[in-house]
């Protein structure tokens, strides 16, 4: 064989302090490839390194003389059909370029995308993680649907995404699906879809990375390939770690002797292989497991993760026909401890201890993706998707004991069936249209209340079993007018289940909860957009898009006001505190332009502008009227990034980037206000040879005070300071 590599990953899995139990046209001016490695090592090669429970070891590694490439991986379940044009997409050298730490803040450079609060998935609770595209969700919960290699990467559970489990190196590309396109997927894309696609098998070697940076944060990740191409098979397996001392999200003027930095602790480790006897046939396995712990503020309050996830791909091509089988078992563990505080700061008592919070995913699809004609395109498929989840927690801590245990939750089932097809029309007119039918149930949901002493029960609710079926077409259509000039426009309908986390978990943030509801019924959409792309010149580019979506039955977090409601919702109100619960409002209403320009003044330097505006309103609440004409939570109206590329060498490249945002409120009821902020970005990347290159990146370079979150009793919380990094990228 032509080399072989060992990747042997120790994990030693410490709990924090007992609490936690378990848990288009990019326009560039000229083309770099990624490095290819030439020749042959004469000796073998060992590598190590190791902190915070993870070492990476590569004993032995003998390289190839040349790179050994398999046939191009196929993922006919992302349902793209070869005309489709992406205007926000990454490929692999801007990915590295960017040098993000995680995914998502490569993404938040787009003014469309954005997690609930103005905060980096790294410093973030998980349960914020959620994407809804251009600020279409009035809660945290995602409306927007995230695919790696075609499998939902969406919590079974929460519906939210641990974004630091998707290391940028070990991605191909990036894309994101505009809302009104993302019919064909069904439940949870009303918004649109996040697609990851991992990157190609592409010869024997190694792939190292080290990071290093402010706020203590350290990290490293290894990639092991072997390709043998006359067998036809390859491997490729991938650790991570990172970890952060953190910060601390009060002001110094809030902070008492209970509060601590926001520290991190993430790992994982994922093995691909692929195997093609032959260039129609393939088989692609992929097992994860990720795990990280974080702090939420203060001594007691934490939280953890674990991920679980395995999928295999199958696929077939024929003359005119490729066919392909997904299915896929994730497994979720969750565990949250919320605290209560004194006014003063200086002494804390648990609250809430979700010490359990368990969610299972099972589902697979069959695609079939046909070249009609030679100008029509067609697939059709079938999926389904299982999901089960519950809470187990401990609630009213009084006298140094908790006196309410209570497990809570049920499961889902959505299966659908869709077809899309595209045709070129001739005389620059292109059609596009799908449709689906969904057919979902929500079944076993319960609530058992007990005391956890003696194990007598206080309440036992069986909620009712629900079904339904959801239609859901769409039809775009683009004409180009000249050379210079396109026209284009979309319309669909999509709908989103609520999920279990909505369902059944309620959570807490300082002295205010949100209850959940059972009662929930699924979201509505209808959605419209058109839009112009204006090409004058090789070097300038214009797009400009307006949409509209109409949102029927949105989930909000509704805030209780009347203080016997309340009482009896979540069955007490904390001092200073206050009380919501997830609600259906009967019509809501987002209404926004998307535009993006771009200019080469020289091959070497680009200037880019990218603009968001989004007005969503609360329309129609029978029975909840204080929330009539107030925008959504966490929804700023207006986003605007300028950004600069310089890149005088394939080797060399420069960017700088200035992000906007206006004011956002906090709360449904337009009461507790966060000023609009800005901020800078700067970073780089040199490849001081063939195998090595660093990447420098700098968030929040003039140290701007950036608000995420405001209190009923007015404790504000504030996103990562100045933040800088470097890391060393290195290939054998």
């Amino acid at each position: 064989m032509d080399a072989f590599f060992l990747i042997f990953v120790h994990l030693g899995l410490k709990k924090a302090d007992g609490i936690i139990r378990k848990a288009g046209n990019s326009r560039r001016c000229f083309t770099c490839n990624p490095w290819n490695v030439q020749g042959s090592l004469s000796r073998t090669f060992a590598f190590r390194v190791g902190w915070t429970g993870w070492a990476v070891v590569v004993p032995g590694l003998l390289m190839a003389e040349d790179a050994l490439l398999l046939p191009e991986t196929i993922v006919a379940a992302e349902r793209r059909l070869s005309g489709d044009a992406f205007p926000q997409s990454w490929g692999e050298l801007e990915i590295e370029e960017r040098a993000p730490r995680t995914i998502d803040e490569m993404l938040a450079g787009e003014p469309s995308f954005s997690l609930y609060r103005r905060q980096t998935s790294l410093f973030g609770n998980p349960t914020s993680g959620g994407v809804s595209l251009r600020r279409t969700g009035a809660t945290a919960a995602a409306r927007s649907l995230v695919l790696r290699d075609g499998v939902p990467q969406n919590d079974p559970f929460g519906g939210w995404i641990s974004w630091a489990r998707y290391r940028p190196e070990l991605l191909s590309s990036v894309r994101v699906v505009p809302g009104a396109k993302g019919t064909v997927w069904g439940n949870q894309s009303p918004a649109g879809v996040i697609q990851l696609t991992g990157r190609e098998f592409g010869r024997n070697g190694f792939d190292g990375r080290f990071i290093g940076g402010a706020q203590g944060t350290s990290g490293m990740s290894g990639v092991g390939e072997f390709v043998s191409k006359e067998a036809g098979w390859a491997a490729q397996v991938a650790g991570f770690s990172l970890q952060s001392d953190g910060f601390h999200a009060l002001r110094a003027s809030q902070r008492g002797a209970v509060d601590r930095p926001l520290d991190l602790l993430t790992r994982g480790l994922e093995a691909r292989a692929a195997w093609q006897p032959n260039g129609n046939f393939s088989v692609e396995p992929v097992l994860s497991f990720y795990d990280e712990e974080r702090g939420n503020g203060t001594e007691l309050s934490r939280n953890s993760s674990e991920a679980l996830d395995f999928s295999l791909r199958v696929t077939l091509e024929r003359p005119g026909t490729t066919w392909q089988a997904v299915a896929y078992y994730q497994r979720r563990e969750f565990a949250s401890l919320f605290s209560a505080v004194d006014e003063a700061r200086n002494t804390e008592s648990p609250a809430l201890d979700q010490f359990e919070v368990p969610g299972e995913g099972l589902g697979g699809s069959v695609t079939a993706t046909m070249q009609v004609s030679e100008e029509a395109q067609l697939i059709v498929g079938s999926d389904l998707r299982i999901l089960n989840g519950e809470t187990n927690e401990l609630a009213g801590f009084v006298n140094g004991r908790f006196l309410r245990q209570r497990r809570a939750g049920g499961s889902q089932m959505i299966g659908g069936l869709f077809a899309r097809a595209a045709c070129d029309m001739g005389g620059n007119l292109a059609l596009d249209g799908s449709a689906r039918i969904d057919f979902w149930n929500l079944r076993d949901g319960e609530r058992v209340e007990s005391r956890p002493a003696t194990g007598a029960l206080l309440r036992q609710d069986r909620f009712r079993d629900r079904e339904g079926v959801e239609p859901s077409l769409s039809a775009a259509v683009g004409w180009s007018a000249s050379d210079a000039v396109r026209l284009r426009a979309s319309a669909g309908t999509a709908f989103r289940l609520p999920t279990i986390n909505e369902l059944y978990r309620p959570f807490r943030v300082r002295n205010d909860i949100t209850e959940a509801n059972p009662a929930l019924a699924p979201e509505r959409f209808v959605s419209v957009e058109a839009g112009v792309d204006w090409n004058p010149l090789n070097c300038f580019s214009v797009e400009a898009s307006v949409f509209h979506h109409w949102i029927h039955e949105a989930i909000a977090n509704v805030p209780v006001t009347d203080a016997d409601e309340a009482s009896q919702v979540a069955g007490f109100i904390p001092p200073g505190g206050s009380v919501a619960q997830r609600r259906n409002v009967k019509e809501a209403h987002v209404l926004g332009l998307e535009s993006r320009a771009r200019w080469n003044p020289s091959p070497c330097l680009a200037f880019t502008l990218r603009y968001l505006l989004s007005r969503s309103e609360f329309v129609e609440a029978p029975g909840q009227t204080l929330l009539e004409g107030k925008r959504f939570p966490q929804s700023p109206r207006h986003r605007l990034v300028l950004g600069a590329e310089f890149k005088p060498l394939t080797s060399f490249s420069l960017y700088a980037e200035v992000d906007f945002s206006s004011g956002q409120y906090d709360d449904a009821l337009e009461r507790r206000y966060l000023d609009s902020w800005w901020s800078v970005r700067l970073g780089g990347r040199v490849a001081l040879s063939e195998n090595v290159s660093l990447q420098a990146r700098v968030e929040n370079l003039l140290d701007e005070e950036i608000t995420t979150g405001l209190s009923s009793s007015g404790l504000q919380s504030f996103g990562s300071p100045r933040s800088f990094w470097l890391s060393v990228a290195c290939s054998f």
